[in-house]
């Protein structure tokens, strides 16, 4: 329960409350500071300096305390809720998809995952939420900025301050609310987002160098208008793909060795028309297959973006003296 408001107990060391008060010797208050993480408090003392009288110190003595916020419901909080930054993280990580205001898609919460096992929890897993403020997202900058891009870090960032709001009590307040102070954080800026792009001679370029199976896959995203990778990677011939090759149904998405019953977007799911030469294209590349994923390792196990873009694209890419980028230039 919270405890009543403390004035502290001023004294001089070694005098009662009862003897007169010494002008020339230094004054003291004694109170109780809760410490985050422990269920009681601990006996504090600060010196006060030389004060004329016992009132003049009383006065010092508030001032002080008034300082260190020890009469602070928010300090008291922060104290005695020791709710540790990870197993927040997993409570608003679980919210995510589950909400009815804007549910996340759960290609989207995926994302937040990886950023949260792969930077933000190795850095800050350890640590209360109430020891989470500007200085520690200062830290946390000056470890990512040599990996990662501007818009990384402040997506990062952003996750660890959503993390920080989503505790709240059971009025739907904030149990630790942070005026977060950017200069401080002093992340870099975004400037030009680097967007990769190319032109129809050069997509037709990609096409002609590409290889086998790669091949096929780049006419797709090509030809399909905003055809994702992960759409194309998860598509199963005798599931998604008409007998005549003449449309794609999209339903599903390929993505790090999953196949997810979702779409990045909720209204992604769609019928793709081909025009006659691509269809062509696609019915000789299935052959004699009736059934599977259309893209596939020799072994039938679905095939990773990462391994296409090391293998094949960002090769081809190189070999044209081309800016590397990623599958979305056949988007762009």
């Amino acid at each position: 329960m919270r405890r009543k408001y403390q004035q502290g107990h001023v004294y001089q060391k070694g005098r009662q409350k009862s003897d007169p008060w010494l002008p020339e010797r230094p004054a003291y208050v004694r109170f109780w500071r809760d410490v985050p993480g422990e269920a009681d408090p601990r006996r504090k003392r600060i010196a006060l300096g030389i004060c004329r009288t016992r009132t003049s110190a009383e006065r010092r003595a508030t001032e002080r305390l008034e300082q260190l916020g020890i009469n602070s419901t928010q300090q008291f909080i922060e104290a005695t809720t020791s709710i540790s930054f990870r197993k927040q993280g997993e409570v608003w990580l679980k919210s995510l998809s589950g909400r009815k205001r804007n549910p996340l898609e759960q290609t989207t919460t995926d994302t937040r995952r990886y950023a949260m096992d792969k930077w933000i929890y190795p850095f800050l897993a350890g640590r209360h939420l109430a020891d989470i403020n500007n200085r520690t997202l200062k830290e946390l900058v000056k470890k990512m900025a040599p990996h990662l891009a501007a818009a990384s870090i402040r997506d990062y960032l952003g996750i660890v301050k959503s993390v920080m709001a989503s505790a709240i009590n059971k009025n739907g307040e904030e149990l630790f609310p942070r005026k977060w102070n950017e200069e401080y954080i002093d992340a870099p800026v975004i400037e030009d987002q680097r967007q990769p792009t190319t032109t129809s001679k050069g997509v037709t370029t990609i096409v002609a160098k590409a290889e086998g199976q790669y091949q096929m896959l780049y006419a797709l995203l090509a030809g399909c208008g905003p055809l994702r990778v992960g759409e194309a990677l998860g598509l199963e011939i005798d599931r998604h793909i008409f007998p005549d090759c003449r449309t794609l149904h999209i339903i599903q998405n390929a993505k790090r060795g999953d196949i997810q019953q979702h779409l990045k977007t909720k209204h992604g799911k769609r019928y793709v028309d081909l025009c006659t030469p691509l269809a062509a294209r696609l019915r000789d590349f299935i052959g004699t297959r009736t059934s599977g994923l259309l893209f596939q390792t020799s072994t039938g196990a679905q095939l990773l973006q990462s391994n296409t873009l090391q293998d094949s694209l960002h090769p081809i890419l190189k070999s044209m003296t081309h800016v590397q980028g990623g599958f979305n230039i056949f988007r762009r």
